[in-house]
């Protein structure tokens, strides 16, 4: 279902919520992508390539002449129609809010961007998004307990089908990777965004089709980790293959990290950015991949064999499951210690802090312990203005270089990482977006004394 299309830089617009399904459905209107006609010969990637690259700069010229508003009113942009809706700009691509949508438009469609990259530098695989130098996912505290609800009231008669299909869905990435989904049903009463008792919750919403659902990434806050299901989902045919415990295999797979699988130009028009990391060879099969971006799946997204290698290499593989190293591209898996790293339990609190707009204040080095959580937050009960937060590991952030941005319109943001093996030092900053009051809290774990 998508409504139209432009390349700016490293995003493709498709109009669509972030990890959705709901392009399209079988025999629905699919993604514009080339057909060759019959006895013609079907371009090269060279030429696939080239096509798109001038079509990016052809609909970046277009938009950039646009003021932001003019911009945020276009079609280029969709905002989902209810209280704390996504600004949509990529089929994978949600920004938070009017703060990220300004920023995107001043660095994406402002400026011209890189494009996609050359079709002889690319690498396809099962692919996890990658930020700042570290993969979006969930750090080995938090991936023992994926807590959610169901929404009760919200569901209503349906309620029943969507707590079995989410349980199913999550059994299939449990059986290969170390992570465990936990359905918390005494929260089902209460579940919308603001509950803190559980790590995301799952709703109805109605979008009118636009998309079937929509999950989130492990680096969103607690408000923005929703798993939507619109009405249109309820409405599939019950002969075909595509059913919600398909849809919802897909979308908990971008709540684990998992990227579309066609996020790169071989794919047409369904290029998305290149902001992931290799895990496995391309799988044109992989429940990530949309069938209609020239993938070769049967709409019953269902987790294939790189699927499952893929997830168990980046979560550790899970009780029962081997790694396959023959399906696997990444230099290295995660292994979930048993215990906890050794070091000191560290608690660092810095109260009263000030930062005016375009400002920096800095923090640290914080001596830290690879393999353990490291933990930043700014924001208390009097907490102001607009500062935000980043994290870096090795070196100090930049505005531009950090493994930890929340980026958020509020003066409350937590950065939770786990230190990387071959780092022993955390860096924080914080910059004022506008000036700004806050205390700053650091957790971590610091090497034992010898």
């Amino acid at each position: 279902m998508i409504r139209g299309r432009a390349w700016y830089g490293t995003f493709a617009f498709v109009l669509l919520a972030a990890g959705t399904l709901g392009c399209t459905r079988p025999g629905g209107e699919e993604a514009p992508s080339p057909s060759p006609t019959e006895g013609r010969a079907q371009p090269t990637p060279e030429e696939v390539e080239s096509a798109l690259r001038e079509a990016s700069e052809r609909d970046r010229q277009e938009h950039a002449a646009m003021s932001f508003e003019e911009f945020k009113a276009s079609d280029a942009v969709y905002r989902e129609p209810f209280d704390g809706g996504k600004y949509i700009v990529n089929g994978d691509t949600p920004l938070l809010g009017e703060k990220q949508l300004l920023e995107f438009f001043e660095t994406q469609v402002k400026q011209a961007g890189p494009g996609p990259k050359p079709i002889h530098e690319q690498v396809e695989e099962l692919a996890v998004g990658h930020v700042g130098g570290l993969d979006l996912a969930w750090n080995q505290q938090m991936q023992a307990a994926l807590e959610y609800c169901v929404s009760r009231s919200g569901f209503g008669a349906r309620y029943d089908a969507v707590v079995r299909d989410m349980e199913a869905a999550a059994d299939a990435w449990e059986a290969v990777a170390a992570i465990d989904f936990v359905h918390d049903a005494a929260q089902d009463d209460a579940c919308g965004p603001t509950n803190d008792q559980v790590v995301f919750d799952v709703r109805p919403v109605n979008v009118g089709g636009r998309y079937l659902a929509r999950a989130f990434f492990p680096n969103e806050p607690r408000a923005e980790r929703n798993v939507l299901i619109d009405g249109s989902s309820f409405d599939l045919d019950p002969d075909e293959r595509l059913q919600l415990v398909g849809i919802l295999r897909h979308e908990l797979g971008h709540t684990l990290g998992f990227r579309h699988e066609h996020t790169r130009p071989s794919a047409g028009p369904c290029f998305e950015d290149d902001e992931w990391r290799a895990l496995t060879e391309y799988d044109p099969f992989s429940v990530m991949h949309y069938p209609q971006c020239n993938g070769e799946g049967d709409w019953s997204l269902t987790l294939t064999a790189r699927d499952n290698n893929g997830a168990g290499c980046l979560y550790g593989p899970a009780t029962g499951f081997t790694i396959d190293p023959s399906l696997v591209t990444s230099a290295s898996c995660r292994t979930p210690s048993p215990t906890p790293p050794g070091g000191e339990a560290t608690h660092e609190t810095f109260g009263d802090q000030s930062v005016a707009k375009d400002t920096e204040n800095e923090y640290g080095p914080f001596a830290v312990v690879p393999g353990s959580l490291f933990e930043a937050t700014i924001g208390d009960p009097g907490a102001s203005g607009d500062p935000d937060l980043y994290v870096r590991f090795g070196t100090r952030p930049t505005k531009s270089m950090y493994s930890c941005r929340p980026y958020l319109a509020t003066a409350m943001e937590t950065c939770a990482l786990d230190v990387p093996a071959d780092e022993s030092r955390a860096f924080v900053m914080v910059r004022g977006y506008a000036a700004g009051t806050y205390t700053l809290d650091v957790k971590h774990v610091a090497p034992a004394e010898p």
